[in-house]
């Protein structure tokens, strides 16, 4: 067969490649939607808030540069971190549902992906916060201050709940402070979950402490209408493209993340070159080392190939009407 027309027959299977790839992301990306109810269906980590180490990175856990899909789910039926210690239930290494949430509900602030700790329920009668989760963890993991009887309903002072997180910190979770803010602006308190990344913390006299978002990042509980959905799984070390790109990536990178990154990709490009001249040098040997798919209909046969590349390649044969012999 001429050479113009060999490259010629190449166009279509260059382009039918294209198509089959654009076919794959747009089968995988419907997936993920359909999995998560969310667009986009997942976030990249642009901070250390979550992890379980200040210098290290881990499967499982939700580190600086990982991808994290978000999964929609009725905020009622979110688990936090005193729920889960009660029932055993966990997601990335520690009690609770992690969500991703808008600070005050406003979607030109950047998203917060933090750990569910407690709901507190403003009570309208008494002025206080109720948080009826404390009743079902053991009474000496929690203490309300200034007060003579340990009750979960009506509080306005601080709770202390101890042994929290991977670092067993205490939360110093100072009610009558979140009551202030909201009497301070006017406004009535509302309900909400107490939000903390798992990271988050810091001696104070001595003592290691838990800095949930209401102290800081997000001053107010985190409403049900604000929460975009709950994380789940991870890809890990590849958001760090993203934030390579825009300048986002911050100083303090797990060092084993980028190594782990350009690892993967080392594989998953060289793994097909070395597959395409190992079958190459093979075949010059006279070994076809993909025989064994011929048995399942996935290839053709090497002298199959060589006949399409022959001047009668895979042309249908065509019928034209029978001669008569005489």
């Amino acid at each position: 067969m001429p050479q113009e027309d060999r490259r010629s027959k190449g166009i279509p299977g260059a382009i039918k490649g294209v198509i089959v790839a654009v076919v794959v992301v747009v089968i995988i990306m419907a997936s993920l939607y359909a999995y998560t109810g969310k667009w986009p269906p997942m976030v990249v980590v642009e901070s250390d808030s979550m992890q379980h180490s200040s210098d290290r990175s881990f499967i499982g856990i939700i580190d600086t540069g990982d991808l994290v899909l978000v999964k929609e789910k009725d905020p009622a039926t979110v688990i936090t971190y005193l729920q889960g210690q009660e029932i055993g239930y966990q997601t990335y290494g520690e009690y609770g549902d992690v969500i991703i949430y808008q600070r005050y509900g406003n979607p030109n602030y950047k998203s917060i992906i933090h750990r569910t700790m407690c709901r507190v329920e403003y009570n309208t009668t008494g002025g206080g916060f109720d948080v009826p989760e404390l009743a079902d963890i053991p009474a000496d993991q929690w203490n309300v201050l200034g007060s003579s009887q340990q009750v979960w309903w009506n509080l306005d002072g601080i709770v202390e709940i101890y042994d929290i997180g991977y670092m067993e910190v205490t939360i110093h979770l100072d009610l009558g402070a979140l009551i202030n803010y909201f009497h301070g602006r006017g406004r009535v308190p509302h309900s909400g979950f107490i939000t903390m990344g798992d990271h988050n913390m810091a001696y104070q006299g001595g003592e290691l402490v838990g800095l949930y978002d209401q102290l800081a990042i997000c001053r107010e509980p985190i409403q049900y209408n604000w929460v975009l959905g709950a994380a789940r799984g991870e890809l890990p070390w590849f958001g760090l493209f993203k934030l390579w790109v825009t300048g986002e990536a911050p100083d303090n990178v797990p060092q084993n993340s980028v190594t782990n990154l350009w690892l993967t990709l080392g594989i998953i490009i060289g793994v097909p070159i070395v597959l395409d001249v190992t079958t190459v040098i093979m075949k010059h040997r006279g070994v076809d080392i993909w025989a064994w798919t011929k048995r399942f209909g996935l290839r053709r046969s090497s002298k199959e190939k060589d006949e399409c590349l022959s001047d009668v390649a895979c042309e249908p044969e065509k019928k034209g009407p029978k001669k008569k012999i005489r």
